[in-house]
């Protein structure tokens, strides 16, 4: 039976909702993807939920990540009473959260500002007893009315805050096995969680994740190689070949296809106490990118530099690779000292820095004798093509550390703590020079002044 003229005003208003939904969500669906969506739909039976989802999907996302957000958004949009209902509870409980937020906005202040704190720390606040609540509402009370208490002492104060609020959260976490908000998050939530506060329970989807985002992003460094290598010599065989129809006129010139220069990386992570989380998914990211680069060479420092590339030869699966380096590497946890890493790599691996390789360090900058340190980045930076620090820091608070300032003017630097964050370095950064003053996502680069 055909559908009534009602019928069909009513199901055009409803694909035009969910293009609107796309749009919000960062998926670029205009008037015309709407219409080759509308004319595909007029051949294929609208009863058949997977023909009609195929059709949505592919006309109107037509990449990997806007793949996932379809899936996400037709399964909310399109789903039965059910979903609908579970829908209505999220966004109650979007609707808490943000409550959430201006409370705790309200609640932590500092000579009538609020303190900078992040979304995550506020949420910890709104869930925490009201003991704990009461205890730091005293202790933001008694340091404000506190004598030669000036407004410079707040990112100190900032800083205890969140000592504080960590320490309640580990102990809402102790029970093993209990699920909290968050415990299973969706690969899109888990790609904008802060690489530290990820929960065991989500680590296999976390290491899966990585593993595809790995997969994407080795696949846009290869079709990025092959554009920009372009063409090769002339191949006269293959000419002479296809212009014989021509009788022997050179119309189309041949060329031979040239072989993409591929990318030689170091990898070099902190893995001192405060950054075990952040380099251990890091390196897993960066080794998953193997086909993609020339040359790959992995190392872990703390104390000490160590070379992890000889065991990861072995083969097997990556993710447990890393575990296993973890268990048996010898600096894992300990302190940072950044200058008896780059002291021992451009002496007893200098034959792996040439004008070729681009080095990948995962640290927050924090280490002793800075001035070693410093003078050690530079030799290193001379005999190499470039070097990307990724700092976990969050980008606010960079401005609090000699150390990050120091050496953001000397290598261009970007704030990395979350899986998108790294996806967007790598994809977007990896193959292009330094540029002062680029973007990701809503946090500013420090890059050497040029």
């Amino acid at each position: 039976m055909l559908p009534s003229p009602r019928e069909e005003e009513l199901f055009l208003r409803q694909m035009v909702a969910f293009a609107g939904q796309l749009r919000a969500a960062g998926v670029e669906v205009g008037t015309a993807e709407l219409l080759d969506c509308l004319q595909a739909l007029q051949h294929l039976s609208l009863a058949r939920r997977d023909h009609f989802k195929g059709a949505l999907g592919a006309t109107l996302a037509k990449s990997a990540r806007n793949r996932e957000i379809f899936d996400l958004l037709f399964e909310r949009f399109f789903d039965p009473l059910q979903a609908r209902e579970q829908q209505t509870k999220r966004l109650e409980q979007q609707e808490k959260l943000i409550k959430q937020l201006e409370e705790a906005g309200e609640a932590l202040q500092f000579k009538g500002e609020p303190l900078q704190l992040s979304d995550d720390e506020k949420i910890w606040y709104a869930s925490l007893p009201e003991e704990g609540k009461a205890g730091l509402q005293r202790f933001l009370k008694a340091t404000e009315e506190g004598k030669k208490v000036e407004a410079s002492f707040r990112p100190l104060l900032e800083t205890v805050v969140r000592g504080q609020l960590r320490y309640w959260r580990s102990r809402a976490d102790a029970p093993a096995g209990e699920g909290g908000a968050g415990s299973k998050l969706g690969a899109p939530g888990l790609r904008h969680l802060d690489l530290k506060d990820i929960r065991e329970a989500d680590l296999p989807a976390v290491e899966e994740l990585i593993a595809r985002l790995a997969r994407q992003v080795s696949s846009q460094l290869v079709r990025r190689q092959r554009r920009l290598s372009g063409a090769g010599a002339v191949d006269f065989r293959r000419t002479l070949r296809h212009n014989l129809q021509f009788g022997g006129c050179l119309f189309k010139i041949k060329y031979r296809r040239k072989q993409p220069r591929r990318q030689q990386l170091l990898f070099l992570g902190d893995v001192s106490a405060s950054m075990s989380r952040y380099s251990t998914m890091i390196l897993q990211f960066i080794y998953g990118l193997q086909t993609s680069v020339k040359n790959l060479e992995l190392f872990v420092f703390s104390d000490n530099l160590e070379h992890l590339t000889p065991r990861l030869r072995q083969g097997g699966d990556p993710g447990q690779i890393v575990e296993q380096l973890v268990r048996r590497s010898k600096t894992w946890g300990g302190g940072t000292n950044i200058a008896s890493a780059l002291s021992t790599l451009a002496g007893e691996y200098a034959s792996l820095l040439n004008m070729r390789t681009t080095i990948i360090v995962v640290s927050d900058t924090r280490t002793v004798t800075l001035a070693r340190a410093l003078e050690a980045l530079d030799r290193v930076k001379t005999r190499v093509k470039r070097i990307l620090w990724l700092n976990p820091l969050p980008f606010s608070e960079w401005s609090c550390y000699a150390s990050v300032k120091a050496f953001a003017q000397r290598v261009e630097m970007w704030p990395c703590h979350t899986l998108a964050q790294l996806e967007k370095i790598v994809a977007g950064r990896l193959l292009q020079k330094n540029v002062s003053g680029k973007e990701v996502g809503n946090e500013q680069a420090y890059c050497p002044g040029r």
